[in-house]
C-alpha cells in the first residue's frame, strides 16, 4: 500500500470554532463515572490504620519514665521459727517422759541405776520415794508344821524368815502351800504381814536386813493327804 492512499489526518487550528455541547458531554461522561470505577474507602482506612504505630511512637518518645518502687522488706530469718518448733518437741518429749514415768514411778524408783534421782528430786516436789523390793533375797528356814494344842482340826506353823539383801524392804507375803505325795496340790492360802507378825514386830514397818523374825501360823488341818507343806514370798504391791 503506498502512503500517499492513506486518509488525510484531521488537524485541529486555534482559529477553528469548538462546539460548546461536545465539550458539556465529555465534562459530564467524565463527573459521573461507573460505581465500579469509584475508589474503595477499605484501603484508605487501613492507610490511616498503618500510619498510626507511627504517631504512636512519636507520642511515646516524649514520655519520661518514671522509677520503679518495690516494697522491699528484709528476708525474717529461719532462727526464729526453728526455735520455736525446737521448744515444741522438747515440751513433747518432755510431756511424754513425765507419763511414763508417772506410770513406771515405782518400779523405776526401786532400781539402783535411777534410784539416787529418784531420793533427790522426791522431797522437792512432794513425792515419796518407794522401798526397794527384792524378794529373792527373802529366805526361810526351819519351817515345821504341827498339831495345835489347843484346837482339835487345826495346825501350827513355825519359821524364820530372813532378809539377805542389804537394805530393808517391806514385809513379803506368805504364801503356804499344801500337797500329796505325788506332788499334786491339796490346799494352799496366803496371809499378809498384819497376819502373822506378832508381839513388836506388829509395828515394824520393813523388814530389816540380816535378821531373823520368828512367825506363827494357825490353819486349819488341810486333811490327811497333805504330807508335804512348802512356804514362799510374794511382793506386797
Amino acid at each position: 500500500m503506498d502512503l500517499d492512499d492513506e486518509p488525510p489526518i484531521p488537524q485541529l487550528r486555534l482559529h477553528d470554532p469548538i462546539d460548546p455541547n461536545a465539550r458539556r458531554e465529555r465534562l459530564s461522561a467524565n463527573a459521573e463515572p461507573d460505581e465500579d470505577d469509584l475508589p474503595s474507602v477499605e484501603p484508605l482506612r487501613k492507610k490511616r490504620e498503618r500510619a498510626e504505630p507511627g504517631v504512636r511512637a512519636e507520642v511515646l518518645q516524649d514520655l519520661t519514665d518514671d522509677p520503679l518502687q518495690l516494697d522491699w522488706q528484709k528476708r525474717r530469718s529461719p532462727w526464729g521459727r526453728r526455735l520455736l518448733w525446737s521448744l515444741l518437741v522438747l515440751l513433747a518429749a518432755a510431756g511424754l517422759a513425765g507419763q511414763y514415768i508417772a506410770y513406771h514411778f515405782d518400779e523405776l524408783a526401786r532400781q539402783d541405776q535411777y534410784r539416787p534421782w529418784f531420793q533427790q528430786f522426791c522431797p522437792q516436789i512432794g513425792c515419796t520415794v518407794p522401798s526397794k523390793v527384792d524378794i529373792g533375797k527373802i529366805k526361810s528356814s526351819n519351817l515345821v508344821v504341827r498339831s495345835h494344842p489347843e484346837f482339835s482340826g487345826a495346825l501350827v506353823v513355825d519359821a524364820i524368815i530372813y532378809n539377805r539383801a542389804t537394805f530393808s524392804q517391806p514385809f513379803p507375803l506368805l504364801e503356804l502351800r499344801f500337797a500329796d505325795l505325788n506332788g499334786h496340790l491339796i490346799a494352799s492360802r496366803r496371809f499378809k504381814p498384819g497376819e502373822y507378825l506378832n508381839g513388836d514386830l506388829e509395828d515394824m514397818a520393813e523388814m530389816p536386813p540380816q535378821t531373823p523374825i520368828h512367825i506363827a501360823l494357825d490353819i486349819l488341818d488341810p486333811g490327811p493327804k497333805a504330807v508335804n507343806y512348802s512356804l514362799s514370798f510374794h511382793s506386797p504391791e
